[in-house]
């Protein structure tokens, strides 16, 4: 009886041993604390907020969460940065931020991390994201948490009608446009053929978007068509001004008031079923076609290609911050974030935008989502990032964005207008600290 006795306490012990190990492994960073700062876009900050009591959980840690939108986070950021106030340990960002933070070191490279960790795996990002959203002259500096490319959206029931095929082309999309336009029926329903933004924020893409697809991309090393590997001005003038000379003139093939026209107003236009095509970030108004109340006219809309250039990309980060004193803990906390488990929970769950390859061809979507998903990964294999140098706040939000606006809306020559821009873009790149030859 003795020796039952004895040798039931040795197996004991052995599994004792054997487990313990295991459960301090996932327990390690018990009693560290990360401060997170959050964007407050919806599902990336459901995913946050998701994650608060998953990682207590998993891993031990306790998340201090912040939050700001995306008007104010950046200047938000960079006062904790400058100050060197260890006010974070991990945020999220938007990947145009990228140059300025990894310039200022105020967030950390990644490359050890990544080398060093045999969980690690970057094959499971598609690549545009990864380099798109995480990337700084060659060094990887965030991991790709939300990633989306600008996605045509159209009336299938319209073009069955009238027999159109989806436009893979500028020709194409405008005789589309103004055949709805120039139709009695569609003129006495309210029905435009297209509701494309003009205000200053979001409608500066379009003529970019037109001008990349014209872009000659072998005869210089560039990313985006404004400037070189050696962060000199490349822009095509005669190209550019092709494309801002197509824009003004569709100014007369759009709805009264799309001059004042930003994202908001384009959804709900769509949505109340006054236009046939139109061009916006995909997550949002896909979403809103998922809403029971717009379950008839999501039956009747599809996704496509842009047509009219290469699409702009859009996509956010999560970065470790330099000030950091818990830099292991805020590694495992961006790579259990943006593993490819979590990447397709967080599309199902919260709509964030996918950036694992797994999510876009899961099984599971195909029947809600498998046009979108589809359109939605083609976008981003081809979209281009406008930039992420340390003024790409002057970029979007600077004189560059309204002459843009004024060339759009015909208050400038297309000519005049890109002369003003190409000398804007030098100074912004000056101010960035790339002096101009």
């Amino acid at each position: 009886m003795k020796r039952i006795i004895v040798l039931s306490l040795i197996v004991i012990s052995v599994l004792l041993i054997a487990i313990v190990p295991a459960f301090a492994a996932e327990k390690r960073f018990d009693g560290v604390t990360l401060k997170v700062f959050a964007n407050s876009h919806d599902p990336m900050l459901k995913a946050v907020k998701w994650s608060i009591p998953v990682v207590k959980e998993k891993f031990g840690i306790d998340i201090l969460m912040d939050e700001a939108p995306y008007g104010t986070q950046f200047d938000k950021a960079m006062s904790a940065f400058v100050a060197h106030t260890g006010q974070y340990d991990v945020i999220v960002g938007a990947h145009q931020w990228t140059g300025a933070w990894a310039d200022g070191g105020y967030v950390i490279p990644l490359d050890d991390y990544i080398k060093n960790d045999p969980e690690f795996d970057p094959s499971i990002y598609v690549e545009k994201a990864y380099q798109i959203n995480s990337e700084w002259k060659g060094i990887q500096y965030a991991l790709p948490f939300n990633m989306e490319g600008r996605l045509m959206f159209y009336r299938k029931d319209i073009f069955e009608k009238e027999g159109f095929k989806v436009p893979t082309n500028l020709e194409e999309w405008l005789n589309i446009v103004q055949s709805i336009n120039n139709n009695p029926e569609y003129k006495e329903k309210g029905i435009w053929g297209a509701v494309y933004m003009y205000a200053t924020e979001q409608g500066i893409s379009y003529p970019f978007e037109t001008y990349f697809q014209m872009f000659d991309w072998d005869s210089v090393k560039t990313e985006n068509g404004f400037w070189d590997d050696n962060f000199q001005v490349c822009i095509d003038k005669p190209k550019m001004v092709e494309a801002f000379q197509y824009w003004q003139d569709r100014l007369n093939d759009m709805p009264p008031g799309v001059e004042s026209y930003n994202l908001p107003e384009a959804y709900q236009f769509y949505l109340d079923g006054k236009a046939a095509m139109t061009e916006v970030w995909p997550l949002t108004l896909y979403g809103m076609l998922l809403d029971p109340a717009n379950a008839d006219l999501r039956a009747k809309t599809g996704t496509a290609d842009i047509a009219i250039g290469y699409p702009m990309s859009g996509g956010w980060g999560i970065f470790i911050c330099a000030d950091s004193k818990v830099q292991d803990a805020a590694w495992e906390y961006i790579k259990f974030m943006t593993n490819a488990e979590n990447d397709l929970f967080f599309f199902k769950e919260f709509g964030k935008g996918p950036s694992a390859k797994a999510t876009y061809t899961d099984d599971s979507l195909k029947e809600t989502y498998g046009d979108w998903l589809e359109g939605q990964s083609e976008a981003i294999s081809k979209a281009v990032c406008f930039g992420k140098i340390a003024t790409m706040s002057e970029f979007y939000g600077g004189n560059y964005a309204v002459i843009t606006n004024q060339i759009m809306t015909g208050k400038l020559p297309a000519e005049e207008g890109v002369d003003k821009l190409i000398e804007e873009l030098k100074g912004i790149l000056e101010r960035a600290g790339y002096p101009q030859q």
